[in-house]
């Protein structure tokens, strides 16, 4: 599996454990695989992307 199918499985993960939090995971998603498109390491997005859904899942708690 590739980063970007990680990224999207993840943020799946996220969505069903945080409903309420959709949309700003949706965003991060989209920031990810925009950067990603512009050539960026996609395993340092990767990691920056679960950085902010660990802050998302600890903003819920």
């Amino acid at each position: 599996m590739d980063y970007r199918e990680e990224v999207i499985q993840e943020a799946r993960k996220a969505i069903d454990e945080h409903p309420e939090h959709r949309s700003r995971i949706i965003d991060a998603v989209d920031w990810t695989l925009m950067e990603m498109d512009d050539g960026e390491s996609e395993a340092n997005e990767y990691e920056l992307f679960m950085g902010r859904l660990d802050e998302i899942r600890e903003g819920s708690q």
